[in-house]
């Protein structure tokens, strides 16, 4: 049986290697970017702390602890919702790949993808930055800020169908 999320909440989790120049990202299986291990807050999830290292270790097979929480965005628009950013730590596992992810594995941040999710670049430099401060808005438009993601067909359709197949899903697993 499939968890019920609470709908309205996320958690993202960056990973930085040791010496800081690089950080974990995984290539999400539905559009086929690179994006932050993270998802949904579960009901059963006894915080958002508790969330970001279960959705954590499912997309990426590693264990984490969580160092400090970076950020609370706030969402506007459709396409985003409040979401906890964490920085976490490996303590344990191996890079497992799940039916969200289709690879795991450090980039420099001299050298991230060229498909990363684009609001991602932003919320790198509050990671980086002491001083960000703990609430504010979510950076851009979730997904449609890049309009190359909109007039890509090989993205956009894919993320569509995933987000149909999410709010299906969603709504059916509500219904009952």
């Amino acid at each position: 049986m499939q968890n019920l999320h609470t709908l309205e909440k996320a958690v993202l989790v960056i990973v930085f290697s040791n010496d800081r120049q690089s950080i974990l990202l995984i290539k999400r299986d539905d559009v086929r970017l690179y994006a932050f291990a993270g998802g949904a807050i579960d009901l059963s999830d006894l915080s958002p702390e508790d969330a970001a290292k279960r959705e954590f270790e499912e997309e990426t097979g590693y264990q984490i602890t969580i160092k400090r929480q970076i950020a609370l965005y706030s969402p506007f628009g459709p396409f985003s919702r409040t979401t906890y950013f964490f920085e976490g730590a490996i303590l344990s596992g191996s890079p497992t790949l799940s039916k969200e992810t289709r690879e795991v594995r450090f980039f420099s941040l001299d050298n991230l993808p060229k498909n990363l999710v684009p609001l991602y670049h932003d919320m790198i430099r509050d990671a980086l930055d002491p001083d960000c401060p703990k609430e504010k808005p979510m950076p851009r438009m979730y997904w449609i800020r890049d309009w190359r993601f909109v007039y890509n067909p090989f993205i956009f359709v894919p993320f569509l169908w995933g987000r149909f197949r999410w709010w299906s899903k969603t709504k059916y697993s509500l219904s009952k």
